[in-house]
């Protein structure tokens, strides 16, 4: 599978976080920021990075950002350059423009100029924390929209044992199960990274207790199931 390039503009905690995680990962990330500071604080967890204005649409474009596949605006403090980078990276024809928002006006103008992949990592977090501090079972929540979700939960009681075919989950609950991750022998109970996923998953998997589900659905699909344990 060929490597994504992926440029990320804006390198506050969340931007440094998502260069990281992508190079780790082993895409070819570009790291953009007007503080020369921050760009050496990520120089060797990114493929490239320069210390450039992006509000101009020569420098972007002489640093390819016309050619990658994805570009995410992570300027989070400057509401003026957000929205004039946005501008910019639209007239050089970036393609994939992934923008992060503060506020309902800045999703409302990012939205007038054309963005549609928006995103508020605050509020993603809020939303998972609320769901885990909620319901115990819960291990995380990916929004998608306003109306469909990727879920993280352990596997219900009744499931258990079963195979995933048994579980009947696309057929009682209507949601699609995407993976299973499924703790390692004798690790600590503290250490969730220690967990192995299983891909995807075989019809004939038996689901095992302490096994997390990670589902896809709308809302209230995956509320049903987790309020039916």
């Amino acid at each position: 599978m060929r490597k994504k390039r992926i440029a990320v503009i804006g390198l506050g905690d969340f931007g440094i976080e998502l260069v990281k995680r992508l190079y780790e990962d082993g895409q070819e990330v570009t790291a953009i920021d007007q503080d020369k500071n921050k760009i050496d604080r990520i120089r060797e967890f990114s493929t490239y990075c320069v210390a450039i204005d992006s509000t101009d649409e020569s420098e972007l474009k002489e640093h390819g950002l016309d050619e990658m596949d994805a570009v995410v605006l992570a300027i989070g403090d400057n509401f003026e350059n957000l929205i004039v980078t946005a501008d910019s990276l639209k007239k050089i024809g970036a393609i994939n423009i992934f923008a992060r928002y503060q506020s309902d006006l800045n999703k409302r103008v990012l939205q007038m100029l054309g963005i549609e992949n928006l995103f508020n990592p605050e509020e993603q977090a809020a939303h998972s924390m609320a769901e885990q501090l909620a319901n115990s079972s819960v291990k995380g929540v990916t929004l998608l929209g306003q109306d469909y979700r990727i879920l993280e939960a352990t596997v219900p009681k009744q499931m258990q044992g079963k195979t995933v075919q048994g579980a009947k989950l696309r057929e009682d609950w209507n949601l699609n199960l995407i993976t299973v991750k499924r703790p390692k022998k004798n690790r600590r109970k503290s250490d969730r990274k220690d967990e192995e996923v299983l891909g995807i998953p075989s019809p004939n998997l038996v689901l095992s207790e302490g096994d997390i589900l990670v589902l896809f659905g709308k809302v209230e699909d995956l509320e049903h199931m987790i309020g039916n344990r």
